[in-house]
């Protein structure tokens, strides 16, 4: 099974090129290159129409047959209207266009050199052009096949021209020279239509990777475990991230804080902190942003842009950063522990050994005083043990392996569990569990010693009361809307506890009974920070003791099944 816990997927930037390159390359470098050629087409026509009308062209225009320039030059006026159009509206297809575009571009200038005197004019030059834009603008080597065409059509014309004596002069070699330059321009059109493609293509690719990093940088930013807010010298808002939103508890209000909008208005006090810092550019603040006692650490950092600076805000969990101390701390405890209760452990098994052996054998000699003195000695050489054990079993932990678990589904295997370990009645634990999934990341094997430990001592002093028709245990397990924290709370019926066992509740040692260790709670405290939890002692009354641990709440991951 794979589990995954953010949303972010992974994709590789040749798919995403792949993906999306097609299209933009027909948009940009097809169609609109055949509009500018449109454009030039109509600029060509237009001008010689108004030229040989206004009688202000060159002697040349229409100088053989004016009626036959005119009529062409109405003609190509319109399919150069028409031509636009159907760019405009791409119908027919881009290659159909380019061909029928390019093909009657020929026929018309040689209808039009003709009307002009022939290929003596000088107006065949006007088809290199069209040679050039139909290289550039149809794939492949169909710019050597409108090179063909054009030179085969002039080759035809001149030899017309010379059979019908049309004109008084022909020039055959002025024709080859003009199928040498078509062919010439189509041969450097080719090469150079390819380089513009791949250019294009790159630069496509580019701009889709760059597109990529930008899209992963805003994943980035917005799935970080610190809070991000970026604001200008005017204390605008211009970006913050999901976890910025969280840290500040402005879940309620998420759609409402935008880009733009002033920092005093969201969040006074961090605008206040801001100041704070500008006036003495302190580096990191801490805080406590609401009475929950939920702990933040703030750090500023200018962002310059050319001649304007911004603010860099970066909020992070307290709890994120005592759970690595925590870690350190566990560290240089197991090791400090483990050498220190391994010296004693091997001290301590010959001396309760010996105590047992001596009790077994001088049972029967001693007096009442003396047999007290030798059960002490062994109830209190048994509580040392219990002490180097549980110490032992504190320097022995592991780092946290936190993995999603189902809340819902675990706590009723747990309580099943534990009711056939302590012989329980089903009245004896009640347990609350709402019906939606309530997903946590923690430890299973920690999570169960912590929660056993929870229940052990809430059994143990509900059972001191034994009141009747009065369950021992009470478990609730729900959801925390103020911190958007999953919790799960224990709660016996007991005479509660002091004031002074309270103020030092999770420390080590700390106890109120004579046979008790008192490092269950700490060891609880230890094992739940370890885990991004966080265990309290959430209501001491005469009634009873409630403790609650908030875990490490992430959403329902999305479980992969392998092949």
């Amino acid at each position: 099974m794979k589990t995954e816990y953010s949303h972010l997927e992974h994709f590789s930037i040749r798919d995403l090129i792949l993906e999306h390159v097609s299209a933009p390359t027909e948009n940009e470098i097809e169609w609109q290159p055949l509009y500018l050629f449109n454009i030039y087409r109509m600029i060509i026509v237009v001008s010689f129409l108004v030229f040989f009308i206004s009688d202000i062209s060159p002697s040349f225009l229409g100088r053989y047959d004016g009626a036959l320039f005119l009529m062409t030059g109405w003609l190509y006026f319109g399919f150069a209207l028409l031509s636009s159009v159907a760019t405009y509206y791409r119908r027919p297809d881009f290659q159909i266009q380019v061909l029928v575009q390019i093909l009657v571009d020929i026929l018309a200038i040689i209808l039009l050199m003709h009307a002009s005197g022939g290929i003596e004019s000088g107006m065949g030059v006007l088809i290199t052009v069209v040679i050039a834009a139909g290289s550039l603008l149809a794939p492949g080597r169909n710019g050597l096949f409108f090179a063909a065409i054009a030179s085969l059509a002039i080759l035809f014309h001149v030899s017309l021209a010379d059979l019908y004596y049309w004109f008084t002069v022909t020039s055959y070699t002025h024709a080859g020279m003009l199928g040498i330059s078509f062919f010439s321009t189509a041969v450097l059109s080719l090469f150079l239509a390819q380089r513009i493609r791949e250019s294009k293509i790159l630069a496509q690719q580019r701009g889709l990777h760059v597109l990529f990093l930008a899209q992963l940088n805003e994943q980035i930013v917005q799935n970080i475990q610190s809070g991000i807010i970026v604001i200008d010298t005017f204390y605008r808002i211009q970006l913050v991230n999901e976890t910025a939103k969280r840290l500040l508890g402005l879940d309620a209000n998420l759609d409402e804080v935008s880009s733009g909008e002033s920092l005093y208005e969201i969040k006074p006090e961090l605008t206040d902190l801001l100041k704070q810092w500008q006036d003495k550019k302190s580096g990191k603040i801490a805080f406590n942003l609401s009475s929950d006692g939920f702990e933040l650490i703030v750090n500023f950092k200018e962002l310059w842009h050319e001649k304007t600076v911004s603010t860099l805000i970066v909020l992070e969990d307290a709890a994120l950063t005592k759970q690595r101390a925590q870690q350190l701390k566990l560290i240089s405890l197991g090791r400090l522990a483990a050498g220190i209760a391994h010296e004693v452990r091997n001290r301590l098994l010959p001396i309760n050994y010996s105590g047992h052996l001596l009790a077994g054998k001088l049972e029967h000699r001693l007096d009442e005083t003396e047999k007290e003195v030798f059960n002490m000695i062994i109830k209190n050489g048994e509580r040392i043990q219990k002490i180097v054990n549980s110490i032992l079993q504190l320097s022995r932990q592991h780092n946290s392996v936190m993995q999603p678990l189902l809340l819902n589904e675990w706590i009723q295997d747990f309580i099943w569990e534990l009711m056939q370990e302590k012989y329980l009645d089903q009245e004896d634990v009640v347990l609350h569990c709402p019906d939606e999934p309530l997903w946590i990341n923690f430890d299973p094997h920690q999570l169960h010693q912590v929660i056993y430990n929870l229940c052990d001592n809430a059994l143990r002093y509900s059972m001191r009361r034994n009141e009747p028709q009065q369950p021992l245990l009470n478990i609730t397990i729900g959801f925390n809307m103020a911190l958007r924290k999953v919790y799960c709370e224990v709660k016996d019926y007991g005479d509660g506890m002091s004031p002074e066992i309270e103020s030092r509740l999770f420390e080590p040692f700390a106890t109120t009974e004579s046979s008790g260790t008192g490092l269950g709670l700490y060891f609880s405290k230890e094992l739940t920070n370890a885990n991004w939890a966080n265990l309290t002692l959430w209501e001491n009354s005469q009634s009873g003791c409630r403790f609650r641990i908030h875990f490490h709440t992430i959403t329902e991951p999305q479980i992969e099944s392998e092949d």
